[in-house]
């Protein structure tokens, strides 16, 4: 047998994790063999501590000398734990196991003492911190205990809009302090229902690390199939709260805060849906174009607000089906994995945002070539990507005598200065300002 290292042993208990893998589930396990080679909090957080609990010169110096000493504990409890898995490699170099499970269970058993000791380790340096807090400091604690644990656990999210920290997006958006004030409270409300849903997700996410043990080492790679459920409802519970936070804060702002409040948590939560499409970045890029006459911009005005009025409609629909479409798929990931065990086949989920994508595809191209029809070819050439918008078997050389500004492909041209009227689709004007948060007067999510 070859010679047993705790390199080699680690490697074993991490294949022993193999018929677990099958569900996000039983990967989100494998954090246990993260969390016991690396201490949860590190010199860094110190700032952290130091700025959200508004400790003074003393207290820093010595919550600096309380880092210092967890880190020493940390350090000396893992080389411990190293040192009792290199006996155990010595042991069964000496004396080879007769199978892989008697391989796993001396391994396991240490790793889960010293994840227990660790645990200790973590909660007494927070304990230690509270002991030199005075009475106003500790008034900050359960603030700053929601805080941290967010900062550290927030990317443990899955669906869209499970991950948005609605403290940063309030942060983000540069507020007044009338504003800040008016939405405390909210913010305040919002963090303790969030902390909750929070941990109670990520209490479902880890599971019981002894109970996981013991099952590989008997066998038992089955699992219950209610926690796959627990698991898809607790994370809809997180997301629904920012969704449902985020239209309550927007409503105690004012029409231009609350906009820039919901449009950011938007685009920080449904990034694939709320971000800038191409057909919005080159039009707004030629209506923020000074070299057009007032004529030409005024149009381009026009197009941009109607193309993002119907882009709001498309975006809701997106939305919309979204927020249905992806607990269902991480309940089929689940699942697949035992039906693959049970030498079954998973049936392929249809997404139903994907036809929807590709309506918005063909809008975009749809108002690029209103652009294209107003602006000269050399006009729109000229801005950024505007290449790829163009059909390869069209030429793409400017020619040497541009047409005069204004002049478009499809036999458009400005005479006199005067640009002729578009109103695309009897829709939008230089003066509108389209909602484009995708909410509208549809609905709110979490409503």
């Amino acid at each position: 047998m070859t010679k047993l290292t705790l390199k080699t042993l680690l490697f074993a208990t991490i294949a022993a994790f193999s018929p677990f893998s099958l569900s996000s589930t039983a990967n989100a396990q494998m954090e246990y063999m993260a969390e016991a080679m690396q201490p949860a909090y590190l010199s860094r957080d110190l700032v952290v501590f130091a700025e959200g609990l508004n400790l003074d010169d003393t207290q820093e110096v010595i919550m600096e000398a309380m880092f210092d000493a967890y880190e020493d504990e940390f350090e000396l409890g893992w080389a411990t734990t190293q040192e009792r898995l290199n006996r155990v490699a010595e042991e069964m170099r000496e004396k080879p196991p007769a199978n892989s499970l008697d391989t796993l269970e001396p391994v396991l058993n240490t790793l889960g003492d010293w994840l227990i000791e660790k645990r200790q380790l973590d909660q007494g340096l927070l304990e230690n911190i509270q002991a030199i807090l005075v009475s106003d400091q500790r008034a900050l604690w359960p603030a700053f205990a929601q805080r941290l644990y967010r900062e550290k656990h927030m990317n443990r999210g899955r669906l869209s809009g499970e991950t948005v920290d609605l403290f940063l997006i309030a942060r983000d958006c540069d507020l007044s302090p009338v504003a800040e004030s008016t939405i405390s409270d909210t913010l305040d409300e919002y963090g303790v229902a969030l902390d909750i849903a929070m941990r109670n997700r990520d209490a479902i996410l880890r599971g019981n690390p002894k109970k996981l043990f013991d099952n590989i080492l008997s066998g038992n790679d089955k699992r219950d199939s209610s926690l796959g459920v627990d698991l898809v409802k607790a994370r809809i519970e997180v997301r629904d709260l920012n969704d449902r936070y985020t239209e309550i804060i927007a409503s105690e702002l004012v029409p231009v805060d609350s906009e820039n409040f919901r449009n950011r948590a938007l685009k920080r939560g449904y990034t694939r849906i709320y971000r800038r499409t191409p057909a919005q970045r080159i039009i707004r890029q030629a209506a923020e174009n000074p070299s057009y006459s007032p004529e030409i911009s005024a149009q381009i005005y026009s197009i941009e607000g109607s193309y993002l009025q119907e882009l709001a409609s498309v975006n809701f629909q997106l939305l919309d089906l979204t927020r249905n479409y992806e607990p269902e798929l991480q309940l089929h990931r689940e699942q697949a994995g035992q039906v693959r065990k049970s030498g079954g086949t998973p049936q392929k989920l249809n997404d139903p945002t994907r036809e929807i994508f590709k309506k918005r595809e063909a809008l975009g191209k749809e108002y690029i070539e209103m652009l294209r029809a107003l602006l000269s070819a050399e006009q729109f050439l000229e801005l950024d990507g505007s290449r790829r918008w163009i059909p390869r078997d069209e030429p793409t050389s400017v020619p040497t005598t541009a047409p005069a500004p204004g002049g478009g492909l499809n036999g458009l041209s400005t005479q006199s200065g005067t640009a002729p009227a578009i109103d695309p689709k009897g829709k939008g004007d230089k003066d509108s300002k389209p909602d484009n948060s995708g909410f509208g007067n549809k609905g709110k999510p979490g409503s």
